[in-house]
């Protein structure tokens, strides 16, 4: 297994067609359903930093935002994973992108209302918690065994460079077809990627299928209760799990303040510096990708992680001094927009380079690692997770920028990242996990 992961990863593009017109299609609707999210997602923040801006609660305004993305999570995570172990994979895809589709025009009628905004946001990405955990648990079902890490590592592939696509594309969608632009396109998209995926066989777990939902239901939670017990005495489990976790956190901190790190480093609104902050980003995260194959080729996977958190951290500290770096050039009358835009747009693309190393290696520890039966549960509880983790730390990161300044949050988030990461390298090296 471990052989096929690297061989994956050192082919992350590999073509579609070849696993199959199954996996084809649920690939296609992958594609279309990120790059509407992520459409949809940057439109928003946009939207809201608008709504908030020359008020003293900007960063928040967009903070809650982002957890009305990720709050879902805890509440329905989990047992969305069971629910989706359980029942017709098909059918919650094919009903997730309907529904998705439908609910994203309700922003034509509330994107003036900051409070229906969130709440229509949570609606949304509650009913991606089930979307999630059934897409991941349906690739097993749809591709032959020996190709099982080559379509895992396509659809990693696809995650990133969808976000290249959905953020990049926001502001000259809004520009060219209105502010309205980015709904209408992503219901779209949500809806194309539901008749694609209407066309591919029922899916179910052999020993589950046909399961009644009242069922379901009653054993959700000894579900539940198993699960995490099945993940804290796995340490194969638990160290991807918390990985992805941090990793997670300080990406949607990162969102949650873009759009005041645009105006107090570049000057500029966030949605005229895709440039600097998003295509770096993205790129960073397609490279990382790439790169994954032969890193691990070289090096163990845990080992990989654990330098990655560390050179992230690195970027993390240096991106929240930008401030000074500025101030610096500007002394030495270097400090023009270019050239700290190029500077700024390095660091991200590190952080986003770092942010696929990490996800990607801890990412095959997972599927090396569940079967057809847990996967379903395994990623409902690493959603439940990761927002939980990132919900305290988003809202405080927030109203901490929003009284200070965002530099010194991220500088701060940096610092601690830095902490965690060193103490786990050398935790890893005692115990021997670094071989």
């Amino acid at each position: 297994m471990k052989q096929r992961a690297f061989r994956a990863f050192r082919s992350p593009v590999a073509s579609p067609a070849s696993l199959g017109a199954d996996f084809n299609r649920l690939w296609s609707a992958q594609a279309l359903s990120q790059v509407a999210q992520n459409l949809l997602n940057f439109a928003l923040i946009i939207r809201v930093f608008q709504l908030a801006q020359g008020t003293r609660f900007a960063n928040i305004s967009v903070a809650l935002l982002i957890l009305s993305f990720g709050v879902p999570s805890i509440f329905f995570a989990a047992a969305a994973g069971v629910y989706v172990d359980h029942w017709n994979k098909k059918v919650v895809l094919v009903t997730a992108n309907f529904l998705r589709a439908f609910l994203v025009l309700g922003y034509l009628l509330v994107e003036h209302n900051l409070v229906l905004v969130l709440v229509l946001s949570f609606m949304i990405s509650s009913i991606t918690q089930f979307f999630a955990p059934a897409e991941a648990a349906a690739i097993p079902s749809l591709v032959k065994p020996n190709r099982l890490l080559r379509a895992n590592s396509l659809f990693v592939f696809t995650l990133y460079a969808s976000f290249i696509v959905g953020y990049s594309a926001s502001a000259p969608v809004i520009a060219i077809v209105g502010p309205h632009g980015p709904y209408i396109t992503a219901s779209i998209f949500f809806l194309l990627a539901g008749v694609l995926v209407s066309f591919l066989p029922s899916i179910h777990v052999k020993e589950s299928n046909g399961m009644p939902f009242a069922k379901v239901i009653r054993y959700t939670g000894h579900e539940i209760l198993r699960n995490w017990e099945l993940i804290r005495t796995n340490h194969n489990l638990s160290f991807p799990i918390l990985q992805l976790t941090i990793t997670q956190a300080c990406l949607g901190v990162l969102l949650a303040l873009a759009p005041a790190l645009a105006i107090a480093v570049l000057h500029t609104p966030i949605q005229d510096t895709s440039q600097y902050l998003i295509i770096p980003a993205g790129a960073g995260m397609v490279a990382g990708v790439v790169a994954i194959g032969q890193l691990v080729k070289h090096y163990s996977k845990s080992r990989v992680i654990a330098v990655g958190l560390i050179v992230a951290a690195a970027a993390l500290i240096l991106l929240g001094l930008s401030d000074q770096l500025t101030r610096h050039l500007n002394h030495l009358a270097f400090g023009t927009v270019t050239e700290v835009g190029l500077t700024v747009a390095c660091l991200v693309l590190i952080l986003g380079f770092m942010n696929a190393v990490v996800s990607a290696a801890s990412q095959t520890i997972l599927q090396e690692n569940t079967t057809d039966a847990t996967r379903g549960k395994v990623y409902g509880a690493l959603n439940m997770m990761v927002n939980i983790a990132a919900t305290l730390p988003i809202f405080f990161a927030a109203t901490i920028a929003d009284l200070t300044s965002v530099n010194a949050v991220i500088t701060s988030v940096g610092i601690l990242l830095l902490v965690f990461a060193a103490g786990q390298y050398v935790w890893l090296r005692r115990h021997q996990k670094l071989a």
